[in-house]
């Protein structure tokens, strides 16, 4: 019963906890069930991280939540879906997967796995350990396991959902159960994601043991702890300041902004990013509906709101951004056989590069058509928002924060296009102007806990905005470890973003070291994994001294920096490629490597 406490270890003084036995004693059995439950809401949804621990759910007949989460998207569903059993008086647990033993799986009953898909196809971060456990021959047989996935991804990437999808596979082969089918969700996930907790919940509630299901206590409510401002409702944000920061004859065209966030309430740390909504642009719209023969002012139906195409466009459906599915429905739709037929002869790696270098207004001016306004709506994905590292430290900033964008170009038949938030943001925006935010929070990308450990910061191109963030905040008194600046642009002197606050770092000692690499610069492409090769015995002595490394920047420069980072262990360790993949994975798992990829 919840009336006997252990006191070995405990948290509280005597006073405290003879307090809490004289009013725990007064509960009955189903009071002391709610408050289990509103307890394990409350800690599911706190926003204090969960301590770096890999821990195993208790044996038993609870619901365990597990979730493998890349921007942060999947662990809001699960501490929502925690917060959710709480509220009904279903007993829960949730645990991170970078926290969870996966041998632990065994013990398991019911779970349910939020999974995100990072990359090619590839699980994030996180959930690493768990993907190569199942793979291996020490994976036990599960057969007392039933199961519920929520996938997340992106269809504008081939392999959608691929690491929900590989899970379910894997516990199928190992004998567990699925509840329900998988469900694979798309950038536009909330609705979805709500309709599949509530099933999960009914599972719960009907399957599980009836002791770990308290009955409805009267009068009594559990509010959840909603952060006030979310992707479902962002806060509207001033803009002070947008500064062009790359040179003018730079081929990149990158822009510092400075939003105001008076008023919201919104505190950040340095690793995290912003959420932005932007909208797509009015004229770029108006191309499209004329080229497809629409009447902007016609009627269409948008999640049950009657708006005209022409709104509908600018502020609920993606254009800029392709998938497969898009493709084929518009050629489908618009009776053009000659683009089917293209786009299905391609190659699987030639159809994502031909999805990456045109937006829509590219295929209805190679390929026109003539299409009913709703059939249009119902083609094309719903508008996501886009996420920039923040480049600021609140603790220097106070109520502001910091971006740095660059603005996306294709130009696949000869016009150029341009992304959707990095034109608004950067060019269609200026002083005085507004924009739709949200907080992203990013716990796997920041600054040790001991102030002393050296970091080494390595990044391409606006992957340097999160180390402004942190240099910032070691500036403003947190702390001042030995701290080393990889950086690779393609010119010195044009691209260089923040040069002079970055001197400024290294000539006041804040900053110890500074090693770049500008791609363009000489006949032979050098980027940063060439620095790494050249300072592979000083990054060993760093890393012998506890560095973290952190890395931000495109896919591709991850990956190259990750086999740099092996090739480097290898040659001054004299380990084979074997031992060198391990003793990485062994940093990763110290989390002294941390990630931030787009």
């Amino acid at each position: 019963m919840l009336s006997t406490l252990r006191t070995d270890n405990s948290p509280f003084n005597e006073e405290q906890l003879r307090n809490l036995k004289q009013s725990i004693g007064t509960l009955d059995f189903a009071q002391a069930q709610w408050l289990s439950g509103f307890l394990a809401g409350r800690l599911a949804v706190s926003q204090k991280p969960i301590p770096a621990v890999q821990t195993e759910p208790q044996p038993g007949s609870s619901l365990t939540i597990l979730y493998g989460s890349e921007t942060g998207n999947g662990e809001a569903i699960a501490n929502e879906l925690a917060a959710s059993a709480a509220r009904s008086g279903i007993s829960a647990e949730l645990h991170s997967l970078d926290n969870f033993r996966p041998a632990g799986l065994r013990k398991l009953k019911t779970a349910v796995f939020v999974m995100s898909t990072h990359g090619e196809g590839d699980p994030p971060e996180e959930a690493l350990d768990l993907f190569e456990y199942l793979d291996s021959e020490r994976a036990s047989q599960l057969p007392g396991l039933k199961y519920r996935i929520l996938a997340l991804g992106d269809h504008s990437y081939k392999l959608f959902c691929q690491a929900g999808r590989r899970l379910d596979v894997r516990l199928q082969a190992l004998g567990a159960q699925p509840f329900g089918e998988r469900l694979e969700c798309d950038v536009d996930y909330n609705a979805d994601a709500i309709a599949w907790s509530e099933e999960v919940l009914e599972f719960a509630s009907k399957n599980l043991d009836p002791d770990s299901i308290a009955p409805t206590v009267p009068h009594l409510r559990v509010v959840h702890n909603r952060p006030r401002w979310s992707r479902q409702q962002p806060f509207t944000a001033e803009v002070y300041r947008v500064q062009k920061v790359t040179g003018l004859e730079s081929s990149k065209d990158v822009y510092h902004l400075e939003l105001s966030l008076e008023g919201s309430g919104l505190q950040y740390q340095p690793g995290d990013a912003l959420g932005v909504w932007a909208p797509n642009d009015p004229d770029l719209v108006g191309h499209i509906l004329e080229r497809l023969g629409i009447n902007p002012s016609e009627p269409v139906q948008v999640d049950g709101q009657e708006l005209t195409a022409r709104a509908a466009l600018i502020e609920h459906r993606e254009i800029t951004r392709l998938s497969g599915d898009t493709v084929l429905g518009l050629a489908a739709a618009g009776g053009q056989s000659a683009l089917e037929t293209r786009y299905c002869g391609l190659p699987s790696d030639a159809q994502r590069e031909f999805i990456e270098q045109r937006q829509l207004a590219d295929l209805v001016d190679e390929y026109p058509a003539r299409l009913e306004a709703q059939t249009l709506v119902e083609l094309l994905r719903p508008l996501g928002p886009r996420s920039y590292s923040i480049a600021s430290s609140q603790q220097l900033v106070d109520e502001e924060v910091h971006l740095t964008v660059a603005t996306l170009y294709s130009d696949a038949i000869g016009v150029q296009r341009h992304g959707v938030a990095s034109r608004f943001l950067n060019h269609r925006l200026g002083p005085g102007g507004q924009v739709r935010v949200y907080l992203e929070p990013n716990r796997r990308f920041r600054l040790p806990e001991n102030p002393d450990t050296p970091i080494i910061m390595i990044a391409s191109g606006t992957g340097i905005a999160p180390y402004r963030a942190f240099m910032q905040e070691l500036e403003n008194g947190r702390a001042s470890p030995d701290s080393w600046l990889i950086f690779g642009n393609p010119h010195l002197r044009t691209d260089f973003l923040y040069q002079r606050e970055w001197l400024r770092w290294r000539e006041t000692g804040l900053l110890n070291r500074i090693d770049t690499a500008w791609s363009r610069d000489q006949d032979e492409k050098r980027y940063v994994q060439h620095v790494l090769g050249e300072q592979a015995e000083r990054l060993n002595r760093w890393l012998q001294r506890g560095a973290h490394v952190y890395i931000c920047g495109s896919l591709d420069m991850g990956q190259a920096v990750a086999e740099a980072l092996q090739d480097a262990l290898a040659k001054q360790r004299g380990l084979d490629p074997e031992a060198a993949a391990g003793a990485i994975a062994d940093l990763r798992r110290d989390k002294r490597i941390q990630k931030d990829l787009y």
